[in-house]
């Protein structure tokens, strides 16, 4: 475990010192040539400022929100309206989706029920993966989220607990077979392998994370130049059961 922690902490600083290098090194070439630049170059300058310092909060935030999970600390978990949650995303997802010409779709199936949840953390994986989703589609591309009620198969009837499914799929670049095992590791991206740097490695395993509070587990499917599809299922919410507290 030590040896974990110490890689992880080892990683956060390696990923941290990026930006910090950067903010650094632009600040340091203002101030001694600013007189010297032009309107432009100083402007260019602050943007790359800007840009690092939001990569910067990204990340503390992601490795906050990644230890407050695995701290053991308890969520409160009631019934969810998933259909709000992810209304709420595709309006947070909207003009992005639009700026990039890429068509959000939202699927859900009339009269869904309420699901047992985190309202808050469930939104934080719908985020997450509708971001990701957004960022490896090309213009022209589709993104949908689709929830609909199964009864997962079963031998005995009294394990036939209803559920509903979350699906988030795009018609993206893809996850090759070798990677779709190490997406949800820490600082894992497959940006190194298209060459962007906007993530910060960490949105994955935190909704790994996420759906482990919840009992459930993340799946995808995906194929190179096709798409990916990612899903989860969440039990319904019984009414008449008292708060759960996970």
């Amino acid at each position: 475990v030590d040896s974990v922690k110490d890689e992880f902490i080892s990683t956060v600083s390696h990923e941290l010192r990026t930006p910090l290098s950067a903010i650094k090194y632009v600040i340091e070439t203002l101030h001694d040539y600013g007189e010297e630049l032009s309107t432009q170059e100083r402007k260019e300058f602050l943007v790359t400022v800007n840009h690092e310092t939001d990569r910067l909060t990204r990340l503390v935030n992601d490795v906050l929100d990644l230890s407050k999970l695995e701290s053991g600390r308890s969520y409160n978990f009631d019934g969810v309206d998933l259909a709000q949650a992810i209304e709420q995303t595709v309006r947070t997802y909207q003009l992005n989706a639009r700026d990039k010409a890429i068509k959000l779709i939202q699927e859900v199936a009339p009269s869904l029920p309420l699901v047992v949840g985190n309202y808050d953390l469930l939104l934080q994986v719908l985020a997450n993966l509708v971001g990701n989703a957004l960022k490896f589609t090309s213009a022209g591309g589709k993104v949908a989220l689709r929830a609909y009620q199964i009864v997962p198969k079963s031998n005995s009837i009294d394990h036939q607990i209803p559920q509903v499914r979350v699906e988030i799929s795009d018609t993206g670049i893809g996850i090759a077979p070798e990677d779709q095992e190490a997406i949800f590791d820490r600082f894992f991206r497959v940006e190194n392998r298209v060459h962007t740097l906007e993530g910060t490695g960490l949105g994955l395993s935190i909704v790994r994370n996420i759906m482990e509070k919840h009992h459930s587990k993340m799946h995808l499917v995906s194929e190179v130049g096709i798409g990916t599809t990612f899903w989860f299922d969440l039990v319904v919410f019984d009414e008449e059961a008292s708060h759960v507290k996970k």
